[in-house]
């Protein structure tokens, strides 16, 4: 059983605690490993008795997102941006999200599927949270791009397959 975390001594040193709690309250070591520092580092951090690097914060910022101007002064919010950060600050991109229907419902259509609108928005909703979890900066347009393709490629093997197999509901309309 892990020890129970002391208060932190400094202003920075809670606000370190409150972006990792925002950001799902991970275990040290994760944080520390996607930050690029040990874990006692870590939590000398959120204890407040040193403060990060420069390169730390770059990676706060990198990483998650966070606003360094936040987590230095806690002036502004704790992320730069609504599109990082934890899903529930997260804002969807409208018209990403509209490629991702486009790509589904093409899919769809060529596997001679009749799936109705709201059942595309649902699956179109899954493959943005899919390129979410694939992209670090969804305003990065030339990755976004690049990606895209991958994901509609896999959500075409994987209508195939579930063709393949009897009793999935996704047979060819004849």
């Amino acid at each position: 059983m892990a020890r129970p975390e002391s208060e932190p001594k400094t202003a920075l040193a809670a606000r370190l605690r409150a972006l990792r709690k925002a950001i799902g309250d991970p275990d040290r070591d994760e944080v520390a490993s996607k930050i690029g520092v040990g874990k006692s580092t870590l939590a000398s951090y959120e204890r407040g008795e040193s403060e990060p690097s420069a390169s730390a914060l770059a990676a706060y910022k990198n990483v998650f997102g966070a606003n360094v101007l936040w987590i230095v002064s806690g002036e502004g919010e704790m992320f730069a941006d609504p599109a990082h950060g934890p899903a529930p600050n997260r804002q969807m991109d409208p018209e990403l999200l509209e490629i991702m229907y486009k790509n589904i419902e093409m899919v769809h259509r060529a596997a001679n599927l009749k799936t109705p609108p709201h059942k595309l928005a649902v699956l179109a909703a899954e493959m943005y949270n899919e390129l979410l979890g694939r992209v670090v900066d969804v305003r990065d347009k030339a990755i976004v791009n690049a990606v895209i393709p991958v994901l509609g490629d896999e959500l075409e093997e994987r209508v195939k397959e579930a063709m393949r197999k009897p009793g999935t509901g996704k047979r060819s309309a004849s």
